[in-house]
């Protein structure tokens, strides 16, 4: 083996299949609009909440990266989020990014984030440039999206109303490894940690 083979890793709130259904309805709810084709979805079984993205990461160095992440878990007791709403990244008017929000106890998961941040900086890995905002990934928008598909993939978000999803019982977090392929990312859960 390599001595500095690398893995793509993210730390994240996984969801459950009720979640991941509700996610695919809401999914095809947009997809039956013309403006959809200039989004490229995101599979609903590869939908989660990141908490932190960490890239290119030594596989030596993963123990002590899930040592990390129990350390920053302990302390915080499972929690519940909702999944509701619809918006977009940086704003309707020119989506990037289309999700559906996270609410409910969204705070707890924000401390989470925070101390998941510090026990990573502490292994010596890079902080999070952009504050955590609590969202669940349905679509990117395709690079060569016009502006015109952008205004109305934006207009769609904003007319859509995405009443509650459901709720999440966060008990546990996930390490997990990211493998790019040509049909799309696929996720593979390295280690998991036990809340409170």
């Amino acid at each position: 083996m390599n001595v500095m083979e690398t893995i793509r890793t993210f730390i994240a709130i996984e969801l459950n299949d009720d979640l991941r259904r509700a996610l695919a309805r809401t999914q095809a709810q947009f997809q039956r609009e013309r403006a959809a084709q200039a989004v490229r979805w995101v599979a609903p079984a590869s939908i989660h909440l990141t908490l932190k993205f960490l890239g290119d990461t030594p596989v030596a160095q993963i123990p002590a990266l899930t040592d990390a992440l129990r350390a920053a878990c302990v302390g915080v007791a499972p929690f519940t989020l909702t999944l509701a709403g619809a918006g977009a990244f940086p704003n309707t008017r020119k989506p990037n990014v289309v999700w559906i929000g996270v609410t409910g106890q969204a705070h707890v998961a924000a401390q989470l984030a925070r101390q998941i941040e510090d026990a990573c900086a502490a292994l010596g890995l890079a902080r999070e440039a952009r504050p955590f905002t609590p969202h669940l990934t349905l679509g990117r928008l395709k690079r060569d999206a016009a502006p015109t598909e952008r205004r109305a993939v934006g207009e769609e978000i904003e007319r859509a109303h995405i009443a509650t999803l459901g709720m999440l019982r966060v008990e546990r977090v996930s390490l997990m490894q990211s493998d790019l392929r040509p049909t799309g990312s696929v996720y593979t859960q390295v280690a998991a940690v036990e809340l409170g």
